[in-house]
């Protein structure tokens, strides 16, 4: 159980920084145009433009944060010591078990357990059960049952401590969470007086260590004199007073620093093997057995307390603990010292075997050695006015703070709680001015109510206190607004100051730069980041995006195969980015995303790179996982940048009417213009050459200049020279480098168009040959047809005219109506509806169009086509005029 519990220390210790105050990453969208796909258009092409995003990592530090399972793992070794205890308590003496029962009747008192509401919060009800549970059970052991053994005992306490739990945990109205969270804090002081105890327990014990090695040896030879006895005692007792000298820091070698844990678990390891030796010496009040036994529980308690305090980073009760340890480990050394050499200075300068007989001394009495080294720490304490008391409480105010702000978040309306919170935390600011810790228990309460500058404020009072790494990329963090800029340089060029090799804070100094026209002080920085922490996703995630953002692809390509890691999720979508440029869609389209239900940054980007890599080679493999992610409510933050994604797989598919209602949805506010522009191109590459110069032209409306030059080439190819070259010469003045290449236009050349797309051309003959065999599922393929693609005017016409020779013209008019919702200046689409409307009789609805026709038809062709128009609804009319 002790080295279970050890082990457990030992890993809150060096994981507890990291819990407490994780250092995190925030991610940042940086938009780089690329290309989806290009239409030649003369010598030039026209691209369809989309946004890809970098993404840029920055560091926060969050926290503090609770632990419940730390807290927990206390209070199990609190409760597993507690019962050991009572169960050596129930074997002692009158008096002393009288003490022992006196000491956990104080520890069950400092625990509060009715705040937690088991029988009213006002009422002790419950701590007077558990006084009467646990001293009545070791009272009647005591007193009637001398013979039980000690495995019994213990059983029956162990059975009672968890039955006061249970019904703790059952009663009360808090989470378990919070329950031990609440025993962790109220015990802060009783852990702390555990480990002065062991201190004093085992405060002589390292000079007995010395002391065995100087006489241990078999023979005489073998045995070192008094004078290296002396000189290795003298040198353990100065580094102690060094330690305590210089204000609980001592560097042993350069960065490597005296931690007297180290020595009292060294004391404890040699008191261990003293126990049964010191016997004489405390026989009188406690047997062999029972004294192992309290040693035990008084160990689980204090490394209980020393593990939960390394994972709350709580600085101040660690500060006092280690400084009380060194005291204690010190005054008790020394009196130790004296005694062994009043006692037997002789025999050692004899190389006896002292260390057989060290605790049966013929002199000064064991106990005036402890009277002695009590007595110096007594008289240090009031010296300094028991500071390590204050620190102590000021550990255990911390603790009461992170609780009132834990319950504080939860219930966010409760201004009580906050400025609970707060004062907690200034009591502990108060007790130990040095507590940075406290200072940023405050600093997560002003960030919880979003009161920036009040959080900025106890951040840069931390650091007069101390330099801290965390607290200077948390205070630079604060300074997140493109106005911030020299005052987020200012704050790092203060932690490089203090922390020059810090690869977090030299990442962060690149990353700022790189917004300014600064390139060599980030290329400085970078290599400063990698050569402190080259296993550092973050600076060659920022590298390889701004490589990427200053058009840098080479640089860009070199960097990522210099640093391959698919497992960094950033710079794998930045290589996605690289790849769209450099026009490899395939490559991003064999991306495997493992993506949960809730989007990270990184993730999000990464399918949002996926499918414009798939709408670039007309695939829709990852649409189905874009859409089920579009109704996680957590991903509203993406929804118009996924669903702009997954209308543009469906408008480069095979059913390209969906994609084009969601892009046509999103084609409002500020970024409409961007929206048009790309149903505009999209109609180009359909050889809609007429309404893609109307699409473009309301993009420009909505003051997207680049919609000029595709708009330009759309009216000269829809066979409008005279307009084409006004809106050159716009494009022109709007992008002069585009001179060059509308200057066929300008001249009035004749420009071959590309080749227009028809993705379902093939099903469109499918369904003709399949007409003149089965009409009936003729129909059924025409219609799916022209749901999915509106956009083939040939093949629209030509199911428009299966239907109107099947005598259906209502499906033939709901045909070539949808149609020309998309397709609204295509004048084949116009006649067909018209004439589809006459057979129909719903002439008054194709009034409009009619009109419009007048307008695009050359005369003549106008003439013979309202001619052939009047025909067939003279024919409707006849048809459906009465026989009489």
């Amino acid at each position: 159980m002790l080295f279970a519990a050890l082990g457990l220390a030992l890993y809150f210790y060096f994981a507890g920084p990291e819990h407490t105050l994780p250092v995190g990453t925030i991610a940042q969208l940086t938009p780089v145009p690329t290309t989806i796909a290009k239409l030649p258009a003369g010598t030039d092409t026209l691209a369809l433009p989309a946004n890809a995003y970098l993404v840029t990592q920055t560091y926060d530090v969050a926290g503090p944060m609770l632990w419940p399972a730390a807290a927990g793992a206390w209070v199990v070794l609190l409760g597993i010591g507690l019962a050991v205890w009572l169960a050596a308590i129930s074997q002692l003496s009158r008096l002393a078990f009288v003490a022992g029962a006196a000491a956990a009747i104080f520890l069950l008192m400092s625990l509060n357990m009715d705040l937690l509401g088991i029988f009213g919060e006002q009422d002790q009800y419950f701590l007077m059960l558990s006084i009467a549970v646990l001293i009545g059970a070791a009272f009647v052991l005591h007193a009637f049952l001398e013979g039980l053994s000690f495995g019994w005992r213990l059983v029956l306490f162990a059975v009672l401590v968890a039955a006061l739990g249970a019904l703790l945990l059952a009663k009360t109205r808090h989470p378990a969470s919070f329950v031990v969270l609440h025993l962790a804090a109220y015990g802060t002081l009783a852990g702390a007086a555990a480990i002065a105890l062991l201190a004093v327990w085992l405060g002589g014990e390292l000079i007995y260590g010395l002391l065995w090695l100087n006489t241990q040896g078999a023979t005489q030879k073998g045995r070192f004199g008094l004078v290296p006895f002396v000189l290795s005692s003298a040198l353990l007792l100065g580094i102690l007073l060094m330690y305590y000298w210089n204000a609980g820091k001592l560097a042993i070698l350069p960065g490597v620093y005296l931690n007297p844990y180290l020595l009292l678990l060294a004391a404890a390891a040699i008191g261990w093997y003293t126990l049964p030796l010191r016997e004489p010496t405390y026989r009188a009040w406690v047997p062999r057995q029972a004294a192992t036994w309290l040693y035990v529980a008084l160990l689980l308690v204090a490394i209980g307390t020393f593990g939960y305090a390394s994972a709350t980073l709580n600085e101040p009760l660690l500060q006092a603990t280690r400084d009380f340890v060194a005291l204690a480990l010190g005054a008790l050394g020394l009196a130790f010292f004296l005694y062994v050499m009043l006692n037997f200075g002789t025999l050692i300068k004899q190389r006896l075997q002292v260390h057989r007989v060290a605790y049966d001394p013929r002199r000064m009495p064991f106990y005036m050695m402890y009277a002695l080294g009590i007595g110096i720490i007594v008289v240090v304490l009031m010296r300094n006015q028991f500071d390590l008391y204050d620190r102590a409480r000021a550990g255990q105010y911390i603790q009461f703070g992170d609780l009132t702000r834990l319950q504080s978040e939860q219930q966010p309306d409760n201004l009580y709680l906050a400025l609970l919170a707060e004062r907690y935390y200034a009591e502990a600011d108060q007790l130990d001015p040095l507590n940075a810790r406290a200072a940023l228990g405050r600093a997560a309460l002003y960030q919880a109510k979003s009161q920036r500058q009040n959080e900025i404020n106890i951040l840069r009072s931390t650091l007069r206190r101390e330099p801290n790494e965390k607290v200077w990329l948390r205070l630079a963090a604060r300074f997140d607004q493109p106005t911030d800029f020299f005052e987020r340089q200012q704050v790092l060029r203060q932690g490089l100051g203090a922390f020059p090799a810090s690869g977090r804070l030299n990442a962060e100094m690149a990353q700022l730069y790189s917004r300014s026209s600064l390139p060599d002080s980030v290329l400085h920085y970078y290599g400063r980041a990698t050569a402190a922490n080259d296993a550092d996703p973050v600076p060659h995630t920022n590298w390889l995006a701004f490589l990427l953002k200053n058009n840098q692809l080479e640089g860009a390509r070199a960097s990522a195969n210099d640093n391959p890691n698919p497992k960094w999720p950033a710079w794998q979508n930045n290589t996605l980015v690289l790849d769209l440029l450099r026009g490899r869609y395939q490559q991003v389209a064999d991306t495997k995303l493992a993506v949960d239900s809730a989007l990270t940054v990184a993730q999000f980007a990464q399918l949002y790179h996926l499918g414009l890599a798939e709408a670039a080679r007309h695939d829709t493999a990852a649409l189905p996982l874009v859409q089920n992610l579009l109704r996680v409510q957590a991903n509203d933050a993406y929804a118009d940048q996924l669903t702009f994604v997954g209308g543009l797989q469906l408008l480069r598919s095979a059913r390209p009417a969906p994609g084009f209602d969601q892009l046509e949805a999103l084609a409002t506010g500020a970024t409409s213009g961007y929206y048009h522009q790309v149903l505009g191109i999209y109609l180009l590459e359909r050889g809609l050459y007429a309404s893609a110069a109307a699409r473009l032209a309301l993009a420009e409306q909505a003051g997207n200049t680049a919609a000029l030059l595709p708009r330009a080439y759309a009216l000269a190819w829809a066979g409008q020279p005279d307009s084409a070259r006004v809106v050159a010469q716009r494009a022109i003045v709007a992008t002069p480098a585009s001179a060059s290449s509308l200057r066929g236009i300008l001249a009035g050349a004749i420009l071959p168009a590309p080749k227009a797309a028809r993705p379902l051309a093939q099903a469109y003959a499918n369904a003709a040959s399949t007409a003149a065999k089965d009409s009936k599922a003729a129909a059924q393929q025409y219609q799916k047809l022209t749901q999915a693609d509106p956009f083939d005017e040939s093949g629209v016409v030509q199911a428009s005219d299966f239907f109107t020779q099947r005598q259906d013209p209502i499906t033939a008019y709901e045909i070539m109506r949808r149609a020309l919702s998309y397709n609204p200046e295509s004048v084949a689409l116009l006649q067909g509806f018209v004439l589809a409307a006459a057979d129909a009789g719903l002439e008054e609805y194709a009034t409009t169009s009619f009109a419009k026709l007048g307008t695009l038809l050359p005369s003549s062709e106008y003439i013979t086509f309202r001619n052939n128009y009047d025909k067939r609804r003279a024919a409707h009319r006849a048809a459906v005029a009465p026989w009489n």
